[in-house]
């Protein structure tokens, strides 16, 4: 009780603490969160803000830019003399072109020495205005350049503060011949800057908007500076920035002007052509500001907040300490019970195990007696031909029994290769009368009841087939006396409530087919094992208990589930839902096909592929003794080697899974390519697809172990469908190689 108490009290301890320093660890990740994302409204804002700027300045130099254009237009090819003889009428033009552009100050014509000859602002000029020694005109004349941006300065005209956009004139020679310059007033842009700023009085907001030259020579910047508009700083942030950039980015730093200022985010952008750029900044100490205050909103909020967790704590502490045995009792009861949960499914894979291979080992030792023993006395006898024949017989019976066993192992296990095909599932229990009428006696009736609709699956025939006359056998081993079976197929839409034993089904439209006896049924123990492998109630030797588990793993292989309903007395009713197929049903399967032959008739050519060489031999002796010619290969790639050279091969019969890195169905693909058309037929004894790879729809499949006459009769049925040819060479002419 003691340990309780301590550990109660160094529970409320940390919680406690946590209930302090959740609070400050939240400020502290909103301050740094709010403050990223102030710095980052800030930077956007500047984004912003310049690109409101560039467009402004983009349309008035542009404006400039027409306006040039029409005083060449003006001028044409007047040369200086006719232009100062007509400098009343070219003046009255001059004002004319810029009388709805207020942001005009005025427009100079300078001959090639500088001296203006007209100008909108006065009339007549002084001869004694000289432009020689301006930026822009020496810009002009001594470099060569068509256009240029002139620093801030004051009009020797008109006293007036301007700054614009000057263009060199050509003779007809391509001479420089003097300058038009169009003057615009820097109060255009302050007065658009301060509109777009929307300062305060006070300027707290700590925004700026500069417009500079490409040689750092400031134009216009707001808030206004007391005297002419100073150059920048050399070197500055401003440089590296464009060095980097030339058209538009984002730097920090203090201004390039006047270093003493605070630090500001800036974003700056080129003025499309010209060698402008327009800067807008953020002081980092108006954002700084911005964020205290709303800092000092979250911690109005979230201290309050805090104290009422810290009461919320201890109030749930109290609880929790009264809580706390139960939970552990709670706790203990959970574990033993998970303990003994897993030594139950411990005991039932063991049990399960042990049964399998018990019943393995029990057919199988029987069936093995019976060949060893049966070939010893052939062996010892080997004589006497009669003798012989008889107890091959029985050889053959007991290794089909054998292959038997194993099919059905691979059903269960679900690991069996299949042929899949869409067919009605009413139409394959139709055809399948005559067959389940023989395999029951004369006092039972059978009652069929196929659906009114098509039902087609997607399934192997044969294995439907084969399970469906496991349970009608079955179904007669329960009614010794006689009764009736019900087999009927119906189309039904299952809800999940309906297939809540059977999880992994989705919900949806399924194809039933039921087969149902009124024999003496199973009790409980018996129903709940009757799918697992080798358990029967039948007598030894009736059976090898693997019907309902073949069935059982059929079902789950095509996607499907089989349920049972069985009590003692009221017979057993087993129910297979199958997934319906949308693909069309494949041809009707017919009942009178004509005998195919089971011998070569024209000195056929097969290439035999098999890995195992006494298999390999078999079949090769096999086919030469119905007249077939053999070539033989122990691999795949031993086998494209006579499929390249010009030898005369009929079909191809291979194994599915060979070593060398390269299977049948590979294989398959190859031998098409080389020679289109050539009949191949596949085998295989494994509980797989070579990779998990499909078998083409036209290429059969003989399962091993065979007979000699299956082995006949699917070379012959292949055969028939080949064109006659030429007889083969004769280095395969009854020959094998490999």
């Amino acid at each position: 009780m003691k340990g309780l108490n301590l550990s109660a009290l160094a529970l409320l301890r940390l919680l406690l603490l946590a209930s302090v320093v959740a609070p400050v660890v939240l400020l502290v990740a909103l301050g740094w969160f709010t403050y990223r994302a102030a710095l980052g409204d800030a930077r956007r804002e500047a984004v912003w803000t310049s690109g409101v700027a560039r467009e402004h300045a983009a349309r008035v130099f542009d404006a400039q830019e027409l306006v040039t254009e029409r005083v060449l237009d003006l001028l044409g090819g007047l040369d200086d003399p006719t232009i100062r003889a007509r400098q009343a009428a070219l003046h009255d033009r001059l004002g004319a072109v810029i009388a709805d552009l207020p942001q005009v100050l005025s427009i100079a014509v300078t001959d090639r020495d500088g001296r203006v000859m007209v100008a909108s602002a006065v009339y007549p000029v002084p001869t004694d205005i000289d432009m020689a020694d301006r930026d822009y005109f020496q810009a002009l004349r001594g470099l060569g350049q068509p256009s240029f941006v002139s620093a801030v300065q004051t009009s020797r005209i008109d006293g007036r503060r301007f700054f614009g956009l000057a263009r060199a004139r050509r003779d007809a020679a391509g001479n420089f011949a003097g300058v038009i310059n169009v003057a615009i007033s820097p109060s255009l842009f302050t007065d658009f800057y301060a509109t777009l700023i929307k300062d305060d009085a006070r300027r707290q907001s700590g925004r700026v908007l500069t417009m500079v030259r490409f040689d750092g020579q400031v134009l216009v910047r707001y808030p206004p500076a007391e005297d002419a508009p100073p150059a920048v700083v050399r070197p500055n942030a401003f440089e590296a920035a464009l060095a980097a950039n030339p058209e538009a980015g984002l730097y920090r730093n203090r201004s390039s002007i006047d270093p003493r200022t605070p630090e500001r985010v800036y974003a700056y952008r080129k003025v499309q052509d010209y060698p402008l750029y327009v800067v807008a900044g953020r002081s980092l100490a108006a954002v700084v500001r911005a964020w205290a205050r709303r800092m000092l909103l979250y911690i109005a909020a979230i201290v309050p907040a805090s104290v009422v967790m810290v009461l919320v704590t201890l109030e749930t502490i109290r609880l929790a300490r009264r809580e706390r045995e139960a939970l552990a009792q709670a706790q203990d009861e959970i574990h033993r019970r998970e303990i003994a949960e897993e030594a139950l499914r411990r005991a039932q894979r063991l049990e399960a195990v042990g049964q399998l291979t018990g019943g393995i080992a029990h057919d199988f030792n029987n069936l093995l007696t019976i060949i060893v023993g049966n070939v010893d006395m052939m062996v010892r006898r080997a004589g006497d031909p009669d003798r012989v024949r008889r107890l091959g017989g029985n050889v053959l019976l007991a290794a089909r029994r054998v292959a038997d066993v194993t099919d059905k192992l691979l059903a269960f296990s679900r690991r069996r290769v299949v042929r899949p095909e869409t067919i009605c599932a009413s139409q394959l229990l139709g055809d399948l009368k005559p067959l389940l009428g023989r395999a029951v006696s004369q006092n039972i009736e059978i009652d069929y009841r196929p659906a009114a609709t098509p039902c087609p699956v997607r399934v192997d025939a044969g294995q439907l087939e084969a399970a469906l006359i496991n349970l009608v056998v079955n179904a007669r081993d329960a009614m010794p006396d006689g009764g009736r079976i019900g087999l009927s197929t119906e189309c039904v839409r299952l809800s999940r409530q309906d297939l809540g034993d059977a999880p992994d089904l989705p919900p949806g439209d399924y194809v039933r087919i039921v087969v149902a006896d009124t024999g003496t049924g199973m009790d409980a123990t018996t129903l709940a094992k009757a799918f697992e492998p080798f358990f029967t109630t039948k007598d030894v030797g009736k059976g090898t208990g693997l019907g309902l588990s073949q069935v059982y793993g059929f079902a789950k292989q095509a996607g499907g589930h089989v349920r049972i309903h069985s009590g003692l007395g009221r017979g057993t009713s087993i129910e297979i839902l199958l997934p319906p197929s949308s693909e069309p049903l494949g041809e009707e399967r017919s009942k009178s096909e004509a005998p195919l032959p089971r011998s070569a008739e024209r000195g056929e050519v097969v290439l035999v592929v098999e890995d195992e060489a006494s298999l390999r031999d078999m079949a090769v002796e096999s086919l030469q003794d119905l007249g077939y010619r053999t070539l033989s290969a122990a691999t795949a790639a031993q086998a494209l080697v006579f499929l390249r050279e010009r030898i005369p091969i009929d079909l191809v019969f291979s194994d599915i899974v060979m070593p060398g890195g390269m299977g049948g169905i590979e294989l398959l693909e190859e031998a098409r390519k080389l020679r289109p058309g050539l009949a191949v037929l596949l085998t295989s004894g494994y509980t797989d697809t070579e990779g998990g790879r499909a078998i083409p729809d036209d290429v059969p499949l003989l399962r091993k172990p065979y007979l000699r006459a299956d082995l006949a009769a699917e070379i012959g049925r292949l055969l028939v469908q080949v064109a006659p040819r030429e007889q083969p060479t004769a280095r395969v002419a009854g020959s094998r190689q490999g």
